[in-house]
């Protein structure tokens, strides 16, 4: 068995909290779940709750686990890609790649937060019968 987990938590480290604040709630719309310390706050991710994306500008944990977005890609999976898109890209978002279908089934856009990471939206392609 493995574990039972109710929720998850993702922390992006950042250096600016004004500018990740301004972005995950200003631009991408995300609902703000609890602002902890002046250098930590969390997002809801989805409407059941299940998932925390967390920004901390904790200078000893940036320290500890790094930033500039190495190795981590967010993923968000959206109803259609295409509308969040045009949605995100009025609200001022800008991406490093448009929607592409990729060859494994998914349909993604990319884009970069201000500390560098990247983040994805996604939707699941259609598959033929």
């Amino acid at each position: 068995m493995g574990i039972a987990a109710s929720e998850s938590f993702v922390i992006l480290y950042h250096e600016d909290m004004a500018a990740a604040r301004a972005f995950y709630e200003g631009q991408l719309g995300l609902e703000v779940r609890q602002v902890i310390y002046d250098w930590f706050i969390g997002y809801w991710v989805s409407k059941k709750h299940e998932m925390t994306l967390c920004i901390s500008t904790s200078p000893d944990e940036w320290k500890q686990w790094g930033s500039n977005g190495k190795g981590v890609v967010v993923d968000f999976v959206v109803p259609d890609v295409d509308t969040a898109y045009v949605h995100l890209a009025e609200r001022g978002v800008g991406f490093v790649e448009p929607p592409t279908d990729k060859p494994w089934g998914l349909r993604t856009a990319s884009l970069l937060d201000p500390a560098g990471y990247t983040i994805t939206i996604t939707s699941y392609l259609k598959r033929e019968e």
